[in-house]
């Protein structure tokens, strides 16, 4: 057994690949529509896409997953520490 067990690394996985993937899909948009993204643009989308997680989180409180929902709050915490460094740095 390593530092991550299975359910940590999914709840990991998943709180931060769902926002990745819908940051990802907003700028491919925001490029197919040949619009500039601001920075202040670019920091709002980055916050709205972690919204999912929320729904993940109590889903997994709710069935007694708690590893998988401390990897999913752990994510959520990774996620703001990358939206405070687009807003602060970007």
């Amino acid at each position: 057994m390593g530092f991550l067990d299975k359910r940590l690394r999914q709840g990991l996985l998943l709180s931060i690949g769902i926002p990745v993937f819908l940051l990802g899909a907003l700028v491919l948009f925001f490029d197919m529509q040949q619009q500039e993204l601001k920075k202040t643009t670019l920091s709002i989308l980055a916050v709205l896409c972690a919204l999912p997680n929320l729904f993940f989180f109590f889903r997994a409180l709710k069935l007694n997953n708690d590893t998988k929902a401390f990897g999913i709050l752990l994510g959520c915490i990774l996620w703001a520490l990358f939206t405070f460094g687009i807003k602060l740095l970007g």
